[in-house]
């Protein structure tokens, strides 16, 4: 009589959001002045947690913040300069922790109002 064995799989678990990873580039324009964008530079899965969010008037406009944790991968090429874009709108790295224990890169980051 032998088991029968299931074969090994990878399971992503948690991290189940897709995220792109877009890092600053700054080049000069034909003026002689430093223009900076954003490229993309990975794409990856991550875990989405929602944090707070507020509606503040900041100079007599109605603003809304919106702040997230974002779990990484170890591996993931990010760095507090970094913006994160997640379901359409993109956010800025507040702070970074990687976390040796977890193997992960836990972010904290705000939606960029556009």
């Amino acid at each position: 009589h032998t088991a029968h064995k299931q074969p090994l799989k990878m399971i992503a678990g948690r991290y189940n959001d897709t995220v792109k990873i877009f890092h600053p580039v700054t080049t000069i324009n034909k003026y002689g002045e430093k223009e900076s964008t954003y490229e993309e530079i990975y794409k990856t899965k991550a875990r989405v947690d929602n944090t707070s969010g507020n509606r503040v008037e900041e100079n007599h406009e109605i603003v809304f913040s919106y702040n997230f944790n974002f779990t990484l991968r170890s591996y993931v090429p990010v760095s507090e300069t970094s913006q994160i874009e997640w379901q359409g709108n993109k956010y800025r790295v507040l702070t970074l922790q990687r976390r040796r224990e977890f193997n992960d890169i836990y972010v904290q980051a705000e939606k960029i109002n556009t």
